[in-house]
């Protein structure tokens, strides 16, 4: 439905409608069944490797489509939109991006000949081999060992959590090289699953993305050729663990506003057609303010992704660490909330496992798991945050300076606008404050403002845009409802940043405490939606 998405182009809104339309009539079926039965979808897999979605982003001379990060992204949210299977959109992200990726980045040119093309048709299933037993958050510190002689390595150790491990052909497998410690004495070597040694020891049960396969693999005294090392001895994870994890963080998230637009057309219907008390219960401002910050939470989410998106492409050498964790918590986190909103807009049948919005909740939960967790972000957000003059200007190529200074002359001085600019002045000063990395509580202060600001910020550089579907006056609304439940949400943590500067956190919280109530701006944004939505079902 173009409504739900007014962000893209035409030519990038064609793409996500038809991927979106392929889910709803494809996959959609099936889904319940294959969830309750955890089953991988074969036929699916083999269909999208023909319409040529299983190699997006690889070059068209090995086999795939060249496409952008941005096309990843609008094919993963388009694929949850019209399915909800969050499972298989994992198994194909991590195919895509953390299986495929890093061959592309990083392999030679034999290696390329030899894999791309049977990835990017799907022939083969690819996965990335990072976590361990004893080695999640702290990457790094793995065990498995790569031991060198002549011709190639042997390898013996295990990984575990390996998303397509029970079906998958090809895995990038990280194993350390030396016996330091650290991220520089860790190689990745180009694993297949035909190799002697190699082990699917254990299919593992999950709560949730149960169309996904998912296991422990082991490694016992296996030989992997030389020509499988990938990229230079020693520098496996820092030059192909954490550039791919970036993309992780931007692409197979992108997935996760796919499930809010889904959940937000079924919960829209249901909330019109259940009665109670004699009304729909969409009448009621308790069903309505749960609606409303599912729509305005999805807008922000892409305007966040497809900026992220948007900057990876136009500079692929670019890091973006700190944008593409803020990116990870705000829109995970910010999901985990609609997901249960959605369960409750559903009463007794949303606690039903075939009701779609039961899948939603198990599934949504990976998000802040699943490639570093939300407190490892927040410490990356910390760690990497560059000054608050590098930190604008990075945000401020997210539309042209002309859309900036017309939002900040008719919006700057509004309670939202005078909130957000107490928080800049907070986020600033603290950043500059020596003492902030003393203590793991104001880190997590701090990155919790930085995703504060950097939601609300580009919704308020938003808000003066129009289109036909979602015009300026909707999106100043919509902003007023964002800066309210975006606040009660990140700035529970702020007040530890007391520490830091007293002042300036007693301004903020003075300041958001002068915003006006947002109850009427809610029954205006779901008159909206609905109209939008249901259209000829209320006419």
């Amino acid at each position: 439905m173009v409504f739900l998405n007014p962000y893209l182009s035409s030519s990038d809104l064609e793409f996500y409608e038809n991927v979106k339309d392929f889910a709803k009539e494809r996959v959609l079926p099936s889904v319940e069944e294959r969830d309750e039965t955890s089953t991988w979808g074969d036929s699916i897999w083999k269909e999208m490797g023909g319409m040529g979605l299983l190699g997006i982003p690889v070059p068209e001379e090995y086999g795939g489509q060249g496409g952008t990060c941005l096309q990843c992204c609008i094919a993963q949210e388009a694929f949850n939109a019209g399915s909800l299977d969050g499972g298989f959109g994992l198994s194909w992200g991590a195919h895509m991006i953390i299986g495929t990726l890093p061959i592309l980045f990083q392999g030679t040119e034999a290696q390329k000949k030899k894999y791309l093309p049977k990835l990017a048709s799907g022939e083969w299933i690819a996965g990335l081999g990072l976590t361990e037993p004893d080695s999640g958050s702290d990457a790094a510190a793995m065990n498995t060992f790569a031991t060198k002689v002549d011709g190639g390595f042997i390898l013996n150790g295990s990984k575990l959590y390996i998303t397509n491990g029970p079906n998958g052909q090809v895995f990038i497998i990280m194993a350390r090289t030396t016996k330091s410690r650290g991220p520089m004495g860790v190689s990745a070597f180009i694993v297949e699953s035909n190799m002697k040694g190699f082990h699917v020891s254990k299919v593992l049960k999950k709560l949730g993305h149960n169309t996904s396969m998912t296991a422990e693999l082991s490694f016992q005294d296996m030989f992997v050729p030389d020509e499988n090392l990938l990229g230079p001895l020693n520098s496996g994870f820092v030059r192909i663990g954490k550039g791919t994890l970036e993309w992780e963080r931007t692409v197979l998230v992108a997935a996760v506003p796919g499930g809010m637009e889904f959940g937000l057309e079924l919960c829209l219907d249901y909330a019109w057609k259940r009665h109670q008390f004699g009304k729909p219960i969409l009448s009621f401002f308790g069903v309505q303010e749960k609606l409303a910050r599912n729509w305005v939470y999805l807008c922000a989410s892409r305007r966040l992704i497809y900026f992220v998106a948007n900057k990876k492409d136009t500079d692929p050498t670019a890091s973006l660490p700190f944008e593409s964790s803020a990116l990870k918590v705000f829109v995970t986190e910010t999901a985990e909330e609609i997901a249960n909103d959605a369960v409750q807009i559903h009463g007794g049948m949303g606690y039903m496992r075939e009701c779609h919005v039961s899948r939603q909740f198990r599934d949504v939960k990976l998000g802040t798991i699943g490639g570093g967790t939300s407190e490892i972000q927040r410490s990356i957000i910390s760690s990497t945050y560059a000054g608050f003059d590098k930190f604008m200007t990075v945000l401020g190529q997210s539309l042209p300076e002309e859309v900036r200074q017309k939002a900040e002359n008719l919006l700057g001085n509004t309670p939202e606008g005078r909130v957000l600019a107490a928080a800049k002045e907070l986020l600033r000063s603290a950043g500059e404050n020596p003492d902030r990395k003393k203590k793991q509580s104001s880190e997590f202060g701090f990155a919790d403002l930085a995703v504060f600001i950097v939601s609300v910020q580009l919704g308020l550089w938003d808000a003066v845009q129009s289109n036909a579907d979602y015009k300026s006056e909707d999106r100043i609304r919509d902003l007023r409802i964002l800066t309210f439940y975006a606040g009660c949400k990140f700035f529970k943590s702020v007040h530890f940043l007391k520490e830091l500067d007293p002042e300036r956190t007693k301004e903020l919280l003075n300041r958001f405490s002068e915003l006006p109530t947002v109850e009427k701006d809610v029954a205006e944004c779901v008159e909206f939606l609905k109209n939008g939505v249901l259209g000829a079902q209320i006419a």
